[in-house]
């Protein structure tokens, strides 16, 4: 086998352009279950978030870091665009620490790979097509790299709010499709390993599927969805996946479906079984979200001169501001009231930013200590640890 390190043909480190197509990977988990969703979304615009500008940042940093550790940009250019990017207001120490976790994982597998392939085929932010099976389908890997059969896809996520699995994800397994299409025919391509490197949630999450039972999966049910998410034709289909959908907030058929949630049989707490709470736990939950999903949308669009009947847009409740503090300052002084300071330590993470994260934990590692949250109910499927319920040790 012919192993093949590759550098990137663009020396400037800019996401702009980083592209997915209208049936594009990172929205695939709700076009494939709700196939009417992508026409029916492609209405709407694209917002710009702050979770989005940092997470494009974030994932500049991640490639630079490659780039830097591959070699394959020079040093000067290397130079120039760290110093970019410390100015970013994104940058920070833990921007630093959350993708040294990713790029450190993308070494590890390379070393690995290079035990069996002197020289393996890596690549970073490939373009990856897979428009054989998804129409003009098409994304951008973060990572991928080539030896002895085997495909490796690393996928950074730089959110904290949802862990995201690697398990059938079907954004991972789009890339993996579309690196198989490209490199079997001179790899020979027997297994595609994918990952998700989520540092913020302590996540690395991995997933391997044998090339054919992807390709079958391409064949059998991404294939016929997408022609029918091309064409919004299909059954609309509510649920998680509902999420991130541009048409959430105004789509009839998520509408409906919590209306119909909502007339469940609701009896006083402490008439329901065990088993009855237990069922009513995720449904409370995801009605919560959707009620909350519709108050902002209601409010953002009576900001906007909406009118709603029996509705009206008031102001918030607010705190007192000085005008001046330098003035207050002088009208106290002048009145003859000094006692107006007070002296407050700098938080542990406002602290810890200013000394550095190393010279934090060895000057005050043993003075700083984590208590124990308030206890939240949560699914079994999420990560934390599950805390004892004695009465002893909640007393203690």
């Amino acid at each position: 086998m012919i192993c093949n390190e590759v550098s990137s043909q663009d020396q400037v480190i800019q996401h702009s352009g980083r592209g997915h197509s209208e049936l594009g990977p990172s929205s695939s988990e709700r076009w494939l279950k709700c196939t009417p969703s992508a026409v029916l979304s492609a209405q709407f615009q694209d917002k710009p978030s702050v979770y989005a500008e940092e997470g494009t940042f974030l994932h500049e940093l991640c490639e630079l870091k490659l780039h830097r550790y591959l070699g394959d940009m020079t040093k000067d250019v290397i130079e120039r665009q760290y110093a970019e990017h410390r100015d970013n207001d994104f940058y920070s120490d833990e921007a630093e620490e959350v993708t040294d976790v990713y790029v450190n994982h993308c070494i590890e597998v390379i070393e690995a790979i290079r035990l069996s392939c002197p020289d393996p085929y890596i690549a970073v932010e490939h373009r990856l097509d897979f428009s054989e099976y998804v129409p003009d389908g098409f994304g951008t890997g973060d990572f991928i790299a080539i030896a002895d059969g085997v495909i490796e896809v690393i996928d950074f996520k730089g959110g904290r709010g949802v862990r995201v699995n690697a398990d059938h994800n079907s954004q991972l397994m789009l890339y993996g499709l579309g690196a198989l299409l490209e490199f079997d025919p001179l790899y020979d391509i027997k297994t595609v390993r994918m990952t998700i490197v989520q540092p913020r949630l302590q996540n690395i999450s991995s997933f391997e599927m044998n090339a054919d039972e992807l390709i079958r999966w391409a064949d059998e049910y991404l294939h016929p969805r997408a022609l029918l998410a091309q064409k919004g034709e299909g059954e609309f289909c509510a649920g998680e996946h509902c999420r991130w959908c541009k048409a959430r907030h105004t789509c009839r058929a998520r509408s409906e479906y919590f209306m119909q949630l909502a007339k469940r049989d609701f009896k006083q707490p402490d008439l329901l079984t065990d088993e009855e709470i237990a069922d009513m736990l995720p449904i409370a939950e995801a009605l919560n979200n959707w009620v909350q999903d519709l108050l902002a949308f209601a409010t953002q669009q009576a900001v906007e001169g909406k009118q709603w009947a029996g509705y009206k847009l008031v102001a918030g409740r607010t705190v007192r501001k000085y005008t001046s503090e330098a003035e207050v300052i002088k009208a106290c002084t002048d009145a003859g009231y000094t006692d107006i300071y007070k002296t407050t330590l700098l938080g542990v993470g406002d602290l810890e930013k200013r000394m550095g994260r190393k010279a934090f934990r060895d000057v005050l590692g043993k003075l700083v200590y984590k208590p124990e949250g308030t206890p939240t109910l949560v699914p079994m499927s999420d990560p934390r640890q599950a805390i004892s319920t004695a009465a002893s040790d909640f007393a203690e």
